[in-house]
């Protein structure tokens, strides 16, 4: 075992371990005695070992080793090897250097006069050049590979996406279009060629029709493809080599553009039982769980991704996503920042920079920052979808609507920004805009399940009646409801005017109150999703309730009356702060607005957590109703909601909610709002409010 570079004194103390305890016990003391940082850089992965044959040589094992994860375990293996292939162990070392964040050495490594002009050895330095973000010298080289190479198809995959990372959109198009001159799937079909039998080649010829398909619209005139790319990916890891994992990751990109998480999860959870440490398939992982607000489990997936490399970029940008999806760009900034140190063209990071700034309501520094994506790609979409990402997530319609037209505007094959336009339209009331957006996706794309849910949705909501009063559109099914119009109305005019009152601010246009006659219908409503557990949800001017009738395919029956009530006080809270108010403070106005005794079942939780001390943060708060840990978290969190409100109206007065509303719509977070209203830090309000509770609990 080499380790170079290495203290003397770790030196000394490591053999030692080695030479007197048991293999068993070598780890955890050198957990406890090596510096995390030296053990990252050069002992081993602290993995399963890998099952071995006799006659598999020292470069087969490093290659599998690499393969497999075991990336300081490879260049250990490969340290003494001086009399096999050296191409093949300069592809092997520079792949395990490249993965745990050794760069330089990467690219050293491919530099060697001797191996230099290899074909194998210019395309991989090629890829990591294009991954380092050094787009012209990855150009210049690959230019001259492929022209020296024509029928590489991994080359011109790589060229193609370089074009399209350089936002330089024609010579991209004109890239993929090599795919389809080809004709590759129908030799697929055809069988007996041999370009077929290399994994490699399947996902590369994968990845090129996907994106040749999305530019040209080829998926809108040809329902079968989407099942035919597929098929390729699948018979990579299925037929040739059940073990080849990078296959399940190209098959999860490509699921996970048509919208299909559930499935893209899957893969990416079998690729990593083959590479635990595969740095895309983590990367990836994390993205689709932030997207699904599991917050500890990108948490995880973060950690993973350091302990591979300590500096990892693809670390950095999660760990940003994570914190600008728990609602917390002011902690976001610094790690954008420090990737844009490194790499000050990062397109991604300079858009959720922007976004950042947005969010905050710094607008002259995002339009800083957007013109210097402006300066680097002019037609740039990409950062524009980012900044309209965020800003829908927390329902800034009007601006999230005007980055994603910008993004459709300048990729008008791309449908995720019409996706997410549309969903913003059916969250505002505008279900004509909606379809109209929507329709356009499903052209381009009609294997896409969220657009097609969504257009199921609109299908169904279109043959709903629809009863107007003063202030209010109920929107029901008369077949199965006939009565809703006639309670709902009477009763909401009856509170309109309190309300009101109660938060100062009048809804611009009138309220859609949507009821469904069935759970899943109102879930897709919500959240695009066929599940959500529960009966009523405001998105601000739209209101959507699942019917409160006994059924098969509902809830059962419930208090219609005072769901409404608390639903109503979301959209005058939201609307009053611009959507802008903490998640937790526009729960615990809605429950304290619903005028109703402490509903008995939270008594003993609210007892529990205080003589427990686990009362939630305010930090902790509104993911206990995003993403609850526990069945008991998201009523405690309705609760604790409740409690926080009646605390502060009794410690400052009804007032000071007032005033925390008016600070959070002019873009303060929340402990900005707690420091300036209340006069004193979170830190200081929890322990106060946990005095209070505990006195709550005493009577």
């Amino acid at each position: 075992m080499r380790f170079p570079q290495c203290h003397p004194d770790w030196c000394i103390t490591l053999c030692l371990m080695l030479l007197i305890v048991p293999a068993t016990r070598a780890q955890e003391l050198a957990d406890r005695f090596i510096p995390q940082r030296w053990m990252r850089q050069y002992l081993p992965e602290n993995l399963p070992p890998l099952e071995t044959r006799s006659y598999h040589t020292p470069l087969e094992q490093a290659q599998r080793q690499v393969f497999h994860g075991r990336y300081r375990q490879a260049l250990n293996t490969l340290a003494d090897l001086t009399d096999a292939d050296p191409v093949r162990i300069a592809l092997i070392r520079a792949e395990a250097q490249f993965a745990i964040g050794r760069h330089d050495a990467a690219l050293s490594t491919l530099s060697q006069p001797a191996i230099s002009d290899d074909p194998a050895i210019g395309l991989q330095r090629a890829s990591f050049l294009t991954q380092l973000g050094q787009t012209e010298s990855a150009l210049t080289l690959l230019t001259v590979f492929v022209h020296e190479h024509p029928q590489s198809i991994p080359a011109r995959l790589l060229l193609a996406q370089l074009h399209e990372q350089r936002g330089d959109t024609p010579a991209a198009i004109d890239a993929y279009a090599f795919f389809a001159s080809e004709r590759f799937l129908e030799r697929f079909a055809a069988g007996n060629d041999p370009i077929f039998s290399n994994p490699v080649n399947l996902i590369a010829i994968g990845q090129g029709l996907d994106r040749w398909a999305t530019y040209s619209g080829a998926y809108a005139d040809n329902p079968a493809l989407p099942d035919r790319i597929l098929s390729l990916f699948t018979t990579a890891y299925d037929r040739l080599d059940r073990e080849f994992y990078p296959a399940r990751i190209a098959a999860a990109d490509y699921l996970q553009a048509h919208d299909r998480d559930d499935q893209a999860i899957e893969e990416l959870t079998l690729a990593l039982k083959q590479n635990p440490n595969s740095p895309p398939a983590l990367a990836r992982l994390g993205r689709l769980q932030i997207d699904h607000f599991n917050f500890d489990a990108a948490d995880h997936l973060i950690l993973r991704l350091r302990d591979v490399d300590e500096h990892s970029l693809d670390a950095d940008l999660l760990e940003a996503r994570n914190l600008l999806r728990q609602r917390r760009p002011r902690d976001a900034q610094p790690l954008l920042q420090r990737i844009l140190t490194a790499r000050p063209a990062h397109l991604q990071a300079l858009g959720l920079l922007a976004a950042v700034q947005s969010l905050q309501l710094r607008d002259a520094d995002a339009a800083a920052t957007i013109a210097a994506i402006e300066q680097l790609d002019p037609d740039n979409a990409t950062a524009h979808y980012e900044i309209a990402e965020q800003l829908a997530a927390l329902r800034q319609y009007p601006r999230a609507a005007a980055a994603f037209q910008i993004a459709i505007d300048r990729a008008p094959w791309w449908n995720a920004p019409r996706n997410g336009l549309g969903l913003l339209h059916t969250q505002s009331g505008d279900e004509d805009l909606a379809r109209a957006v929507l329709d356009q996706a499903h052209r381009l794309d009609p294997y896409n399940l969220r657009t097609t849910n969504y257009l199921t949705l609109l299908d169904s909501m279109s043959a709903m009646n629809r009863h107007e009063t003063e202030h209010f559109v109920i929107l029901y099914d008369a077949a199965f409801d006939p009565l809703i119009p006639h309670h709902f109305s009477t009763y909401l005019e009856s509170i309109h005017a309190e309300l009101v009152a109660a938060f100062g601010h009048e809804p611009p246009r009138k309220t859609l109150i949507e009821v469904f006659p069935t759970h899943d219908a109102f879930s897709v409503r919500t959240t695009g999703s066929p599940w959500i557990g529960t009966v009523g949800a405001s998105t601000g001017r739209v209101i959507a309730l699942v019917s409160p009738r006994d059924g098969t395919d509902t809830l059962g029956n419930f208090n219609w009356a005072r769901v409404l009530r608390h639903e109503y006080t979301h959209t005058l809270t939201l609307g009053a702060t611009d959507n802008r108010i903490a998640h937790w403070m526009t729960e615990g106005l809605a429950v304290l607005q619903e005028q109703a005794p402490l509903p008995f079942d939270w008594i003993p939780l609210l007892h529990s957590a205080v003589r427990d001390h686990s009362l939630f943060t305010l930090d902790q708060l509104t993911w206990a109703f995003v993403r609850p840990r526990r069945p008991t978290d998201r009523p405690l969190a309705y609760a604790q909601s409740f409690w926080i409100c009646q605390f502060i109206q009794q410690t400052h007065g009804p007032a000071a909610l007032l005033e925390m509303m008016n600070a959070f719509k002019s873009g303060l977070d929340q402990d900005a709002v707690i420091q300036t209203v209340l006069g004193q830090p979170v830190a200081d309000f929890d322990a106060a409010f946990a005095r209070w509770a505990a006195q709550q609990v005493a009577t």
